[in-house]
C-alpha cells in the first residue's frame, strides 16, 4: 500500500498551486490562564480564519485542479456536512465549475445557506450519513456530472497536507501536532506532510467519544462502521474512516485520543475567551485534547483549529456544556 500513498511532493505541488485567495492562516499562542501568558505551550493553527471559515478550501482547489477539462465542464457533485460544501462552492465559482452538494437533513442551517449563497446547489438525502455517497453517485449518473468521493480521492489528502507544511515552517520548534479526525482526510494530509518532512514531530488524532470511528478502526486494524454517532461536533460526522486516508493514518499517525462533550465545551470557551477565536465544535476538538490533559502538556504543541462556521444556537449549547 505504501507505493500508492500521497507523497511529500504531491503535497508540495498542491500547496504551490493554491491561488492567492487561499490564506496562509496564522499560528496563535493560547494561554489557558493569565499566568501562562508569555510561556505558552499550546499554539493554534487558526484555519477558522480561512477564506470560507474552514480548512477545506485548500483541498477543494486541489481537487478541481486535478480534474480534466471535460470533468470540469460537466460540473461536480459531492457530499459534505457543510465545510467542504462551502469550499467547493467557493472554488467552483473561481474556477468556473458548477457544484452540487449532497447534505444531511440535519445539516447546520448556517452551512446550508452559506453554501447556497456561494453558488452551489444543495440536495438533501435524509438523516443517515450512509446515504450521502450513494446519492452523489445517483445525481452524477442522472445529470452526467463528475462524482467526487472526498473520502477516497487522493488530491484531497494532498490539499490538506499544505496545513502541515505551514505548521512546520512557521513553528520549527513544534514537538506535537494535534488534529481532529472524522473521515480522516485532514489528519492524513497533516500527518503525511509532517512525518515526511519532520519525522520526530508527533502527530496525534483527536475524536469525540461519541464519534470515534477511527479510534475503533485503529484498534481493529481496518475501517469499521459505528452503529451510533453522537456528538455536538457535526463537522466530524463520519461513521467510518475513508479507506485511502485510513492507510495514511496507520502509517503516519502516532496516536489517537478521545475527548468528551464537556471537554469540547470547555475548549470552546477557552478559545473564545482566552484565544479570542469563535470556532465550531469540530474546530475545538484538537485543542480540547491538550487543555484537558489527554496529551503531553509540557511540550510545544500546535492544535489545528479546523473551522469556525457555527450557529448562534450551537454557541449557546457550547457555552453551557
Amino acid at each position: 500500500m505504501k507505493a500508492t500513498l500521497t507523497t511529500l511532493r504531491d503535497i508540495e505541488v498542491a500547496r504551490d498551486a493554491l491561488p492567492s485567495v487561499v490564506r496562509r492562516t496564522p499560528v496563535l499562542p493560547l494561554a489557558p490562564k493569565p499566568c501562562d501568558t508569555g510561556r505558552e505551550k499550546l499554539f493554534l493553527k487558526a484555519e477558522c480564519l480561512q477564506v470560507t471559515g474552514a480548512y477545506k478550501v485548500r483541498a477543494a482547489f486541489n481537487v478541481i485542479r486535478s480534474l480534466s477539462e471535460l470533468e470540469r465542464k460537466r460540473g461536480i457533485v459531492l457530499a459534505s456536512s457543510g465545510n467542504f460544501a462551502q469550499a467547493f462552492a467557493f472554488a467552483g465559482v473561481h474556477m468556473s465549475v458548477s457544484v452540487v452538494v449532497v447534505m444531511l437533513d440535519q445539516t447546520s442551517t448556517y452551512k446550508v445557506s452559506a453554501t447556497q449563497e456561494l453558488g452551489a446547489e444543495v440536495v438533501f438525502c435524509g438523516r443517515d450519513a450512509l446515504n450521502r455517497q450513494p446519492t452523489v453517485e445517483s445525481i452524477a449518473s442522472d445529470r452526467n456530472m463528475t462524482a467526487i468521493d472526498t473520502w477516497e480521492y487522493p488530491p484531497v489528502v494532498a490539499g490538506h497536507g499544505s496545513i502541515g507544511l505551514e505548521v512546520i515552517e512557521d513553528v520549527p520548534e513544534v514537538k506535537q501536532i494535534l488534529v481532529p479526525v472524522s473521515s480522516g482526510g485532514v489528519a492524513a494530509g497533516i500527518a503525511t506532510a509532517v512525518k515526511l518532512s519532520s519525522p520526530d514531530v508527533k502527530v496525534i488524532g483527536v475524536q469525540p467519544e461519541g464519534a470515534n470511528a477511527y479510534f475503533l478502526s485503529r484498534e481493529a486494524g481496518r475501517p469499521v462502521t459505528l452503529n451510533r454517532w453522537d456528538s455536538i461536533a457535526d463537522g466530524l460526522s463520519a461513521r467510518f474512516p475513508g479507506t485511502y486516508p485510513f492507510h495514511h493514518l496507520q502509517e503516519y499517525l502516532d496516536d489517537v485520543v478521545l475527548v468528551s462533550e464537556k471537554d469540547i465545551g470547555e475548549a470552546f470557551r477557552s478559545l473564545l475567551y482566552r484565544g479570542k477565536l469563535l470556532v465550531e465544535p469540530a474546530g475545538a476538538v484538537a485543542a480540547a485534547a491538550f487543555l484537558t490533559g489527554k496529551v503531553d502538556q509540557n511540550c510545544m504543541t500546535v492544535a489545528a483549529v479546523t473551522g469556525g462556521n457555527v450557529t448562534a444556537e450551537t454557541v449557546q449549547t457550547l457555552l453551557s456544556l
